[in-house]
């Protein structure tokens, strides 16, 4: 039966003997002596750079690798030129092996500069273009929400910045939800996932209630940071109609997204620091407005009172006044009516009476006076309408005498005639006449029914049939 993989084989085979840590360091130490030159100068870029009880702390890096890098301090003091994140350097030294730290590193002796590093190259060329676009502008950028219910936090579900900000949101606005969006902040994919993230959650903004959004990750060197200063995370940024708060890193980085955030923010606790209130504040000032709330009302209460009371007194003062002229309007027509005594109104209305039906009595004698006789009036009305009469008469014959003239069976008796198809239409013209068709012809007396045989044409000499 042969052996499993986790089978030990019967007969031991032979291994060198073990090394500690130590050998295997001091065989890292001496391979390096033999591979390498006593001094070497290598062209890269700063990146990283810290400085530390005088001791300068850097990476020196180019597209494809990375190298850690130290000048200490006696050799710092001496150098003439003090290096910047992102230039480009020529360094002398010696690479070394630190068998107490195991790490292998470059100790320089001497920098000098070679000009603008490329990468620092490529973000000032970035920032200048975006400059120029205006997405570094002020008027460009949204106002933060002042009470936001829901935020989302994009960022590394498995980094420090992502506890800071939770903490920080619980313990000063715990009203406030946190979405958070688990990306990549480093390597090569972080750019697309970043810049993914935030179109992703803009459009989604409505439906889930989002109020603004947080970029953010922790500090790391400047290749760690490298995903923020892409064009791509830019403009995912620029875009975004949901306000973002960039937080990139240390207070002393820089990054693209941070200068074309709506705001931006040293760390990610300052971000939401920023962003979310503080919900003692928020406490105090609900207290003070409440008793500025209830200060006002007790006021307003007063003042109704006052003048609900001076209100009372002009109306009680009102009515006096308006019942006291009531009361001498009253007794004026008290006066007035007696002294008009009733018994003297009807005797006046009845002599009036009396003297209008004498006034009528004599204009109707006088109307009737003026009338004729019936006998005039008879003789007047027969007149009258046998003149209407003969005058209708001679109307009625001259319309029969129109009548007449304008009566299309009147040429009957002149000898015409007039024929018509089976379908009763007048025959004008041989046209759509057929053989064998019936046609009725009428004359002043009578119908005439006739069959068709044959039909000429006046113009031509031959029947049509």
């Amino acid at each position: 039966m042969g052996l499993l993989p986790f089978d030990l084989p019967d007969t031991p085979r032979e291994r060198p003997e073990p090394l500690s840590v130590t050998q295997a360091s001091r065989l890292v130490v001496r391979a390096l002596d033999d591979a390498l030159p006593s001094t070497i100068r290598i062209r890269g870029e700063i990146s990283g750079l810290s400085i530390r009880n005088g001791h300068w702390f850097f990476s020196l890096r180019d597209a494809d690798a990375s190298l850690d890098s130290v000048m200490w301090s006696s050799q710092a003091r001496m150098n003439a030129h003090r290096p910047e994140e992102g230039d480009s350097v020529l360094v002398t030294g010696r690479i070394g092996h630190w068998s107490r730290g195991g790490r292998t590193r470059l100790e320089a002796r001497r920098i000098e500069p070679d000009g603008e590093g490329d990468f620092k190259a490529a973000f000032l060329k970035l920032c200048r273009e975006l400059r120029e676009l205006g997405w570094f502008d002020e008027s460009a950028k949204k106002p933060l929400p002042n009470w936001p219910s829901r935020v989302a936090v994009v960022t590394s579900a498995q980094g420090a910045a992502v506890t800071d900000v939770v903490a920080t949101a619980r313990s000063r606005f715990p009203a406030t939800s946190l979405l958070i969006v688990d990306v990549r902040v480093q390597g090569a994919s972080a750019a697309d996932e970043v810049a993914r993230a935030i179109r992703r959650l803009d459009q989604s903004a409505r439906r889930l209630r989002l109020d603004a959004i947080i970029v953010t990750r922790g500090g790391g060197s400047a290749e760690d940071l490298e995903a923020f200063n892409q064009r791509n995370v830019a403009k995912a940024v620029f875009e975004a109609t949901t306000p973002v708060i960039a937080a990139i890193g240390h207070e002393s980085d820089t990054t693209i997204i941070e200068l074309v955030a709506d705001a931006r923010a040293s760390t990610p606790t300052h971000a939401v620091t920023i962003l979310l209130p503080d919900g003692n504040d928020v406490l105090e000032r609900f207290d003070s407005l409440s008793h500025r709330l209830t200060r006002a009302c007790r006021v307003l209460i007063e003042s109704g009172r006052e003048q609900s009371r001076a209100t009372q007194e002009r109306l009680l003062l009102a009515c006096r006044v308006r019942s006291r002229h009531a009361g001498l309007a009253l007794d004026g027509l008290a006066r007035r009516l007696f002294a008009s005594r009733p018994d003297r109104l009807v005797k006046s209305r009845q002599l009036q009476a009396r003297q209008l039906e004498q006034r009528l009595h004599r204009s109707i004698a006088g109307i009737i006076r003026q009338l004729p006789s019936p006998d005039v009036l008879e003789r007047s009305l027969s007149r009258s309408l046998a003149g209407r009469l003969a005058r209708s008469l001679d109307r009625v014959e001259a319309l029969e005498r129109t009548m007449s003239a304008i009566d299309p069976l009147a040429v009957l008796d002149r000898g015409y005639s007039l024929t018509m198809d089976s379908r009763g239409r007048a025959v004008r013209s041989i046209d759509g006449i057929e053989s064998g068709e019936m046609l009725e012809t009428r004359i002043a007396d009578g119908m005439i029914r006739s069959r068709v045989e044959s039909s000429t044409d006046s113009n031509h000499d031959s029947d049509t049939v």
